[in-house]
């Protein structure tokens, strides 16, 4: 994780005109397990935690173990959006992760 921004504001077509406050992280690809990307980095959108089931948490502590190749590894699976011809990313609590105290310690 390069860098965290909280309160970024995105388009969402469910709703009413009101547009969401989140968090984006901008992620440095690796690898990809599942589908294709072309990019080295991606950025990846997710909530604040608890009523909006954003990964806050994890991606501070993904961007605090930047440079630590025992901690600053973690995988994401991520839900694809299509809007006005842009594409967004974003993950959430109901989505696949592996974090280094998932094993990779």
């Amino acid at each position: 994780m390069k860098l965290v921004t909280f309160g970024v504001e995105i388009p969402d077509p469910r709703s009413d005109g009101e547009v969401p406050r989140l968090t984006r992280g901008d992620f440095e690809v690796d690898k990809v397990l599942k589908g294709t990307f072309k990019g080295k980095t991606l950025p990846v959108y997710t909530g604040a935690g608890m009523g909006d089931c954003g990964r806050l948490g994890d991606f501070l502590n993904a961007a605090f173990y930047y440079h630590s190749d025992k901690f600053g590894v973690y995988e994401f699976g991520l839900s694809k959006t299509e809007f006005a011809g842009q594409t967004f990313y974003s993950t959430s609590i109901c989505d696949y992760a592996k974090g280094p105290k998932d094993g990779q310690e």
